[in-house]
């Protein structure tokens, strides 16, 4: 499943992106589901900053699945490279919970436009429930669109909603 989405935030490209690269933790009480987003390291290497964070979502399990997953699949954490020069971010997503049940990298990309900000956020999703702890394999391949949904569901508000979240957040400083 691959997830993109443009947003303009009429902030300049520098405070846009230092918000996101240095502040996100404080822009997740801004974020759709999710909880808290805890930085966990956060060093300089070959002139790029890596970032490791771990978010905690929120999420509403169908009744289906719900003696399956646990809470902890809603834990992941987001090993991301900065690239200050070309203003863009790499990044990949793990589950602390199993760190194989799904497959999530992208790269979203910082522009300047005027004295507004494009922000364009992308991330390619593969999902192996089969590979959940807990699920029978005979189950895995009917549940697998339910859990594909769910973690849908989780991810995507939080990237079509980032530059919404940014925006709230600028208000709040001012």
């Amino acid at each position: 499943m691959k997830l993109e989405h443009t947003d303009i935030i009429d902030a300049p490209l520098e405070t846009v992106y230092s918000i996101v690269r240095d502040e996100l933790s404080k822009v997740a009480e801004y974020l759709p589901n999710i909880r808290e987003i805890k930085v966990l390291s956060s060093q300089e290497k070959s002139g790029k900053l890596h970032v490791v964070n771990q978010w905690f979502a929120e999420a509403n399990v169908p009744s289906l699945v719900k003696k399956f997953i646990r809470e902890e699949l809603f834990s992941w954490k987001d090993t991301a490279e900065w690239d200050n020069k070309n203003h863009k971010v790499n990044y990949q997503l793990e589950s602390f919970f199993a760190k194989d049940i799904y497959e999530a990298k992208g790269t979203n990309y910082f522009k300047a436009k005027d004295d507004k900000t494009v922000l364009t956020l992308t991330c390619e999703i593969n999902i192996y429930p089969e590979k959940i702890p807990g699920i029978p394999r005979l189950l895995a391949g009917k549940i697998r669109p339910v859990v594909e949904q769910m973690i849908e569901k989780m991810l995507a508000p939080n990237l079509t909603s980032l530059g919404e979240g940014i925006r709230n957040y600028l208000k709040a400083q001012s």
